[in-house]
């Protein structure tokens, strides 16, 4: 099996990306289709490879991405729950200084997306195979005077474990490494039989409904404008602004959007990135973007204005914007991220549990990381039970 890569989108010829994308029918991702690393590639301020292992016939045996990123935990204690003294006293070594942690990394996966997005292989190869192969990308120089960053980051998978049971610490992909848990992903499971907006709101509880009407009540002054790419590119100062309202208050940080991304990804994917402006008397108060496909919804970026949002239930209003797009394009499910559970919830979103793997080539520092995510698990607010009773719960 070997390894190829690169920072180019157009190192690679389009029968090449034809094949890429052909080897994630089986398992599909949005953001390992050939257009979401396209347009992340020619995006000049990441440090993002593509990568490509092949056997001595070219047949693609695995695909996945890398990028250098920094990662910031700016809330201490917030997002995480601990029953053991070490965790604080390990916690109040690593936030020391200004109060936040601070980590040059690099991410197997996509930095920006959430859920299972981190890579595909072939069902022939081995697990053993799949670690060898992941081990070798994750420390390539491929940029001259390049520095491969202490921290390796292997992000996202699916865990079927039970909520109760804790599996951060030790690791389930390699010894040398620990398993994290961040908050999990809200997705919406979509019925094949659900044609109409209609049809997901009547599966749901009174409570449920009534906050849906509630919210198209309030919102019912916006004016939403499915944006061009030409729009796009005009307002994209006003979109990061918005934009950066939002980012700005996050706890974790991990990368960030550029306002380049969303041009990029309008242009790669044009109608199945749909952006969508909310304007109130003329101004533009708000956005959202996603990408839309046949099987999926993964809500990517909003922004908003806060003093319109709280008059005019913008951010609760483009979730259900995000609904609506998965059912008009017979989608079978909608992801709608990693905050603001609770709201996601009551709408009838349900957590997926997510682990990470992670190394730091600084045992100090490796020890603690590993101390923290034995200690500690994250804290789940207590969610709406939004189905009726005799809905399947996704």
């Amino acid at each position: 099996m070997n390894l190829i890569h690169t920072s180019l989108s157009n190192d690679w010829d389009d029968p090449f990306w034809a094949k890429w994308d052909s080897f994630l029918t089986k398992n599909p991702s949005a953001y390992l289709d050939s257009r979401s690393v396209k347009a992340a590639l020619d995006v000049p301020q990441r440090a993002l490879r593509a990568l490509c292992w092949v056997d001595d016939s070219r047949n693609i045996l695995g695909v996945a991405t890398t990028e250098d990123t920094a990662a910031v935990s700016q809330s201490k204690g917030q997002f995480l729950k601990a029953d053991r003294p070490v965790f604080k006293l390990a916690q109040r070594y690593l936030y020391r200084g200004d109060g936040k942690f601070k980590l040059k990394i690099r991410v197997l996966g996509m930095v920006l997306s959430s859920g299972d997005h981190a890579f595909r292989f072939s069902d022939n190869l081995s697990k053993e195979e799949i670690h060898n192969a992941i081990d070798e990308a994750v420390y390539l120089r491929p940029l001259p005077n390049s520095i491969v960053p202490r921290s390796i980051l292997i992000k996202d998978h699916y865990s079927e474990l039970p909520w109760g049971n804790r599996f951060a610490g030790k690791s389930s992909w390699h010894p040398k490494w620990v398993d994290l848990e961040f908050d999990p992903v809200m997705e919406i499971d979509l019925k094949s039989d659900w044609k109409c907006f209609d049809d997901y709101s009547n599966a749901l509880r009174k409570k449920s409904r009534t906050k849906i009407r509630r919210i198209f009540k309030s919102s019912e002054e916006l004016v939403q404008r499915d944006l061009s790419l030409k729009e796009v590119i005009s307002l994209s100062d006003e979109l990061y602004d918005l934009y950066s309202k939002v980012y700005g208050r996050a706890g974790f940080q991990l990368g960030k959007l550029h306002k380049e991304d969303i041009i990029s990804l309008k242009e790669h994917w044009g109608d199945d990135f749909p952006v969508i402006g909310y304007y109130f008397e003329g101004n533009l108060v708000g956005f959202q973007c996603g990408i839309v496909t046949n099987y999926t919804v993964e809500a990517f970026f909003v922004g908003f204005n806060e003093d319109e949002n709280r008059v005019h239930s913008i951010y609760q209003r483009m979730l259900l914007e995000f609904v609506n797009q998965g059912i008009e394009r017979g989608a079978s499910k909608i992801s709608l991220g990693r905050t603001a559970l609770d709201i996601k919830s009551s709408l009838g979103a349900c957590p997926r549990r997510l682990s990470c793997h992670m190394r730091v080539n600084k045992p100090a520092i490796h020890f603690l990381l590993s101390v923290i995510a034995g200690a500690s698990s994250p804290k789940i607010p207590q969610l709406k039970r939004a189905w009726k009773d005799d809905v399947i719960q996704p």
